[in-house]
């Protein structure tokens, strides 16, 4: 930077020393002509000593010598020799850093006037750039502003400085016509201009702008996974979803994504354009290569993506996973569900009660899970099996507390009732059957050990326990055998 001001002070210095300047007058009819006007001897001979300082990088001393012809000379001076001395003691304190010093000189020799139009042209250039160094943003704007209504082909440089001085004002309304200007005088892409007009139209919102010229931007600099990501942002924002995804599967399929965020958005994508599949494969690539964390989150996400594919025996391991080290009940709750649908009742018993335990449900899926926790329960039970009816019902009950399922679990509980009703009828006749059917039995064994009596035959031993069981019946009498007491006849 130093180097680079102190070329600049030799050359204005040389060019002070040889050239002849001009400076412009007015004549009687207010008429501008211009005028030869050289400097004076005395003046000529120092800012030569001054110049010989500087020529050999004694600015130090180059500048003492031009504070004293300041001091000594300053107010005999005419116009043109002060505002040249001051140009170029300007310029020295400009190449030593000394910025405020420098547009104090700059500034005077502005108001003097004296110098030719194409001098005091690069002065407000000069003053215009020092006070952006300096971060006086608003005299900046005025300066530059200046130069460029004199400037016959100002550069795009300084449509640049111009926009970037509105944009540190937060004036970034004021910024666009600039670095517009800026990026189309460019002869070359310069990614500096581009990132300004790219932070100018975000802060303004104008997204149309914003996507041509990211578009533009990664046409240049293509392996800065920045300006994808903003670009595929900016897209979402303009609801164009699918450029958004294509952006970003582009970026990946380039080596480019590598941040965990954007791997996910990316298997978002997938389920949202219809291929879970591959999203799924997507996360399952990444979380074996570590770029994914393999966290609650994520599996939940990939369970999603395994159901939606219709890969139902791949999602159910990948939630019960993310169930398992949830710290809430709720996707234990979306476990039981899923097994219930695929009829593992027992499976989904498990995850249900889990979910509850654990907690943190909705009062709408509290509800739910008890009841299907009741049906879960109820479909495991088999005929008879009242033990599991009524563990069924137990969670029924639950489900009545809640407004949402207290109909449902009702009739449930009544169905569940019914089915014993009907059990209990059931037993009841069939163990009236068998009372029945063991009476005729024995009926039919005590008449065979009867009519072995009345034959005389060998009487066997079981027969002896139903005669004698039959004749203790205090009705005995009246079935008596009708040959005893044939004696007293």
């Amino acid at each position: 930077m130093r180097t680079v001001a102190r070329i600049v002070v030799m050359s204005l210095v040389a060019g002070m020393l040889s050239a002849v300047p001009v400076h412009a007058q007015e004549d009687g009819e207010g008429q501008r002509t211009r005028q030869v006007e050289s400097l004076a001897p005395a003046v000529a001979r120092d800012l030569g000593a001054a110049y010989e300082d500087l020529s050999n990088d004694r600015t130090q001393q180059a500048l003492s010598k031009l504070n004293q012809l300041m001091s000594g000379r300053g107010d005999s001076m005419k116009p043109f020799d002060k505002a040249s001395v001051l140009q170029i003691r300007g310029s020295a304190f400009a190449s030593l850093g000394r910025h405020g010093e420098a547009l104090r000189d700059f500034e005077s020799a502005l108001q003097l006037d004296a110098l030719p139009a194409e001098q005091n042209l690069q002065l407000r250039f000069n003053v215009a750039q020092l006070h952006f160094q300096e971060e006086h943003y608003g005299e900046a704007i005025r300066y530059f502003q200046q130069w460029l209504d004199d400037a016959e082909a100002p550069d795009a440089n300084a449509y640049y400085m111009l926009a970037a001085a509105h944009y540190y004002r937060d004036d970034y309304r004021a910024a666009v016509p600039h670095i517009e200007r800026a990026l189309s005088l460019a002869k070359a892409p310069k990614q500096r201009f581009f990132d300004l007009a790219n932070i100018v139209f975000a802060e303004l919102n104008l997204r149309d702008k914003r996507v041509r010229l990211l578009e533009r931007i990664i046409e240049h600099w293509p392996d800065q996974v920045t300006y994808w990501k903003q670009l595929a942002a900016t897209y979402n924002e303009l609801d164009r979803q699918r450029e958004a995804f294509a952006t970003l599967e582009l970026a990946y399929r380039n080596g480019l994504l590598g941040d965990e965020a954007d791997i996910v958005s990316l298997a978002q994508f997938y389920s949202r354009f219809n291929n879970p599949h591959r999203g799924a494969e997507l996360l399952i690539k990444e979380m074996d290569a570590g770029r994914v964390t393999r966290d609650v989150e994520h599996l939940e996400l990939l369970s999603q993506l395994w159901s939606q594919a219709r890969e139902h025996k791949k999602a159910i391991p990948v939630l019960r996973e993310a169930a398992r080290l949830s710290d809430t009940g709720g996707l234990a709750f979306r476990l039981g569900q899923v097994l219930f649908a695929d009829e593992q009742y027992a499976a989904a018993e498990t995850a249900l009660q889990n979910a509850l335990n654990k907690g943190g449900l909705a009062e709408s899926d509290q509800a739910d899970a008890w009841l299907l926790l009741g049906t879960a329960r109820f479909n495991q039970a088999g005929p008879g099996d009242r033990e599991q009816r009524a563990e069924a019902d137990a969670a029924y009950q639950q489900a009545q507390r809640f407004g949402r399922t207290r109909s449902r679990a009702s009739e449930w509980r009544s169905y569940i009732a019914a089915i014993n009703n009907t059990e209990n009828r059931q037993a009841a006749l069939e163990a009236e059957q068998e009372a029945n059917l063991e009476r005729a039995a024995e009926q039919r064994a005590l008449t065979a050990c009867r009519a072995q009596r009345l034959s005389g035959a060998d009487v066997s031993e079981r027969c002896r326990r139903l005669l004698e069981s039959e004749d203790s019946r205090p009705d005995a009498t009246e079935d008596a055998d009708p040959g005893q007491g044939g004696e007293d006849a």
